[in-house]
């Protein structure tokens, strides 16, 4: 019996793997193929591992685009309709100073993981923090996830690295001393109601930057979070929290009720000096 798929020798250690993969829409055969740099017992362990994956259902022609090509594809089409602009430009950074210098260039189903991890170790032998890398192969992984589903690649390579441990550090918090301290200096700030603000509530700064006085109601002593300011490159704008939780209503002490009504007072005679209804 004729043995499935074809060895044909091209030199030394040189060998070509033709397999067919089923047929085309005019009924003609179509070939997967493969050239194997050594041995031919190499070239029968490929053979055999194509075919086993053909019977399974699971083999995926390998792709001939480039990373570079395809993290392109994939941050239009993929990633921009489902993250903030910032998320999208951050993204962009780490692909561009982390990933495609080294990786970009190549063919996507050439990458394996030992390539990946190279990157990992190169960022971290530059001094990146493990925090970093972790960041670039969430971003990494999350687009190399993409292809297995589209059937451009079998798996994906990012998964079966190793990743540094992240150290984790105790956020530092100002004491009661130096949080008084702090607002003493500012009180004669223009700024004094918003630092009030930011210190007694744990707002996020996009947050308490974005309100509005639509959003405080000072008679109930509470804020509504409901917008959030952010930067998107050189453009700034409101956006939705960052997440469903993100809005809330927060509760007000009374001194910062007392701040904001002089902060509006002041804010309104400003106006009206200026002539602006």
């Amino acid at each position: 019996m004729r043995e499935r798929g074809q060895i044909i020798t091209r030199g030394k250690d040189r060998h070509l793997v033709r397999v067919c993969i089923g047929v085309d829409e005019a009924g003609g055969r179509v070939y997967h193929n493969k050239t194997i740099r050594g041995t031919k017992k190499d070239a029968q362990r490929y053979r055999t591992s194509v075919l086993n994956d053909l019977d399974r259902g699971t083999f995926v022609e390998p792709s001939k685009e480039t990373l570079n090509a395809y993290l392109d594809r994939w941050l239009e089409t993929s990633a921009a309709p489902r993250v903030r602009g910032r998320t999208l430009t951050d993204y962009r950074g780490l692909l561009d100073r982390h990933v495609r210098p080294s990786l970009g260039l190549r063919t996507l189903s050439s990458i394996t993981p030992l390539d990946v991890q190279g990157v990992y170790t190169s960022m971290l032998e530059k001094g990146l923090s493990p925090r970093t890398v972790r960041y670039t192969h969430a971003v990494l992984s999350s687009a190399l996830k993409q292809p297995v589903k589209w059937q451009l690649l079998p798996k994906n390579s990012a998964e079966y690295v190793d990743l540094p441990r992240q150290k984790h550090t105790e956020m530092r918090a100002m004491s009661r001393t130096e949080v008084a301290q702090f607002l003493s200096s500012a009180e004669s700030s223009p700024l004094y109601a918003l630092f009030l603000l930011a210190v007694t509530t744990g707002m996020r700064p996009g947050e308490y930057l974005g309100l509005q006085w639509k959003d405080v109601n000072l008679d109930e002593s509470m804020i509504h979070v409901c917008r959030s300011l952010v930067r998107n490159k050189a453009e700034w704008r409101f956006d939705e929290p960052k997440t469903p939780k993100s809005r809330r209503t927060v509760k007000l002490l009374p001194t910062v009720v007392h701040a904001l009504r002089v902060h509006r007072s002041r804010q309104a005679e400003q106006r009206l000096g200026a002539g602006i209804k």
